[in-house]
């Protein structure tokens, strides 16, 4: 699968139809599932053997999409342990409520993102408040089962992105492969205009770049995108929805990073000049 991004499929903005950008539940790594249900944003199912993760929950809207996904994979959204937040806009965090009511799952964010998320929600998504039961740590480790998750702060779409490495190996080969999710690459927060608007500094935009550079070096050979278009997932989905092999491409990840910095670059000639 090589890198390509196109523009995103439109159902944030169409949440009363959203049946419309519906999408089966499809395999990622060895135990890794998209679940989001829809071809726009993700949320991905870990089974840890110990237990489900959630990477994000979706919008509120895509809950039947998300519970109807996870029991097409033959798991149970009562097994959930743990919902592990990218960062605070609610087209990634507003199912984290149901989700923690249904199964108990104990909910991680950052700090800073707790509050952005309240202060400054997305006005057609709204606020789903729910609790917020442990902050990561820059560098931390969250581990349940199998999965030993890795922590990066990488600010830029909000204060407050958090983005997610760690590994998953196949037993019946016994390869391990190297996965990785930044926790948001979305640059129009990230305008000199829409950072104004919230009074934020522009030393985000410069922040990310710095990160997404870094991120560039490590090694990752399952990149996992926080919305589908960002690689152009859902036209690359194979055949067999449980075929993750396609997916397995280490020039994914340093593509996409590469890409998003630049684009945040281009937005302050100024000081990124050739």
């Amino acid at each position: 699968m090589k890198f390509s991004r196109v523009p995103p499929s439109g159902a944030i903005h169409d949440l009363e139809h959203i049946w419309n950008y519906a999408l089966p539940p499809y395999r990622m790594a060895p135990h890794v599932y998209g679940v989001g249900g829809n071809n726009d944003v993700s949320v991905y199912l870990l089974d840890s053997g110990e237990g489900l993760i959630l990477l994000d929950t979706g919008m509120r809207e895509l809950l039947y999409l998300i519970v109807d996904s996870i029991h097409r994979l033959g798991f149970d959204p009562r097994d959930i342990r743990a919902i592990l937040l990218s960062h605070g806009h609610g087209d990634h965090c507003n199912g984290a409520m149901p989700l923690h009511a249904l199964s108990g799952a104990e909910i991680w964010l950052s700090a800073v993102d707790e509050r952005f998320y309240q202060q400054h929600p997305i006005a057609e998504l709204g606020v789903v408040p729910f609790p917020v039961h442990h902050h990561y740590t820059d560098g931390g480790c969250f581990s349940l089962g199998r999965f030993q998750i890795r922590t990066r702060f990488t600010p830029g779409h909000t204060p407050g992105t958090t983005s997610f490495f760690f590994t998953d190996t196949d037993e019946t080969t016994g390869r391990t492969y190297r996965l990785a999710m930044h926790g948001g690459v979305g640059i129009d927060t990230m305008r000199p205009a829409a950072l104004a608007a919230l009074d934020l500094p522009q030393s985000l935009a410069h922040t990310f770049v710095r990160t997404c550079r870094e991120l560039a070096r490590e090694p990752v050979d399952i990149c996992l995108p926080s919305h589908l278009n960002q690689i152009n997932l859902a036209a690359n989905l194979p055949e067999d929805p449980m075929d993750f092999t396609p997916f397995v491409d280490p020039e994914v990840w340093p593509a996409l990073m590469a890409d998003r910095a630049e684009a945040v670059m281009a937005l302050y000639p100024s000081v990124y000049q050739n």
